[in-house]
């Protein structure tokens, strides 16, 4: 348990770190110019500091998980948090030349939950697809969904054109230190799960090999406030 968080920390965090690193090269670029676009460093700088802070979180979330706090939980926007998602990578999909297509239900219920942990869950995913496109050539866009898929269920779901996950592959995908990746550590998909389960919903993928992969959760949906 200790290697598997240490791991997951490492992996967890890797993330923000990078796209502060991204931001500040991004950074010296503008400011290297003849004349420096002001505001766009500024909209960079802003972008350092929230991922900065989202590094701090990351750690207090992934401790409240292995402690098995619920603390953190209250009624979450899941649409909301798609579109953070969204800005916080912004940057990195531009880099890589990745669009996405967004498919978000208007009236979509509150869910119960964390949302920091939520947003570490649809990063993962969604930095999954991004890597799998790069690895197969394929520049279509990603698709992200949020949907009521039912009356007690809220469906989230990313998709991707890469080559898709193996039959072999789909029954350990998600244990830990299982990785498709040269470099992969094999526990972004694992803690996904583990956070997913946390919020009494459900981690799951669909693909054809060569046809893509759908990576999504179900989350279920907050119960009303009891009557006075």
């Amino acid at each position: 348990m200790l290697g598997e968080l240490s791991a997951s920390l490492v992996h967890e965090l890797n993330q923000p770190l990078a796209a502060i690193l991204s931001n500040a090269q991004a950074a010296q670029r503008f400011i290297s110019r003849d004349q420096p676009d002001l505001a766009e460093v500024r909209s960079i700088l802003d972008d350092i500091v929230a991922n900065d802070r989202r590094a701090g979180q990351v750690i207090q979330r992934l401790r409240a998980l292995f402690r098995k706090d619920r603390s953190q939980q209250r009624e979450v926007d899941v649409k909301q948090i798609v579109l953070e998602v969204l800005q916080l990578i912004r940057n990195d999909l531009l880099n890589r030349g990745i669009g996405v297509e967004a498919e978000l239900d208007d009236d979509l219920p509150v869910a119960t939950g964390d949302s920091v942990q939520l947003q570490q869950v649809l990063l993962n995913l969604t930095m999954n697809a991004c890597e799998a496109m790069e690895g197969s050539g394929v520049r279509e866009p990603i698709r992200a969904r949020a949907r009521r898929k039912d009356t007690q269920t809220i469906e989230v779901s990313i998709s991707d054109s890469g080559p898709g996950v193996s039959e072999e592959q789909l029954g350990s995908i998600f244990l830990p230190f299982m990785t498709t990746k040269p470099k992969g550590m094999g526990l972004g998909l694992a803690v996904s799960r583990s956070i997913i389960e946390a919020h009494g919903g459900r981690l799951w993928v669909l693909s054809t090999p060569g046809q893509g992969a759908t990576f999504g959760f179900d989350l279920p949906i907050a119960a009303a406030p009891a009557a006075p």
